[in-house]
């Protein structure tokens, strides 16, 4: 995954992604944000998401949505007393045109909203080699604990489906 975040080049997969979040609203639902990166070097921030509770896809374990020509990056959400917590997609709104760049908008449950916005956008789903089925349980875990059962940055995966923004 690592090398798809810092790739200065689209990698398509050999099948296009069926329910595109770069273009339709609420596409992540049920998606689990699990990290987020920012490269003001590279000018580009990445999303890592854990697939396996999202509405829409019925393969791939997990998925990352890496923003390019990057111009904003919002991340807001009250204190959690939880120490883990899955933070879930309730809705996900995208905003494109020619000229004006790529954005979407997300919010979460249980309290939180991100926002980021760049001149081009590339979603790859992915299949993260190692991990179980289903994601783990947080309650009263600490991340070393769940660390093994999540997708992560160091993942050895597989590109199932991809998407671009770049000719928008």
């Amino acid at each position: 995954m690592e090398d798809l975040f810092t790739s200065q080049n689209y990698s398509p997969a050999s099948e296009p992604v069926g329910w595109d979040p770069l273009r339709e609203q609420d596409a992540l639902q049920d998606a689990q944000l699990l990290d987020c990166r920012v490269c003001p070097t590279a000018n580009r921030a990445a999303l890592l998401f854990d697939m396996r509770t999202a509405s829409y896809y019925p393969t791939g374990n997990s998925a990352l949505l890496v923003v390019s020509g990057l111009q904003s990056f919002h991340w807001s959400g009250s204190s959690q007393q939880q120490k883990l917590m899955a933070f879930s997609v309730t809705s996900s709104r995208v905003f494109g045109s020619t000229g004006d760049g790529w954005r979407v908008d997300l919010e979460f449950f249980p309290d939180g909203t991100h926002y980021v916005r760049g001149k081009h956008a590339d979603f790859y789903l992915l299949e993260a080699h190692g991990i179980p089925e289903a994601p783990p349980g947080y309650p009263g875990r600490e991340l070393d604990q769940v660390r093994h059962e999540l997708p992560s940055w160091n993942s050895d995966c597989t590109v199932l489906e991809s998407a671009t923004t770049r000719g928008i």
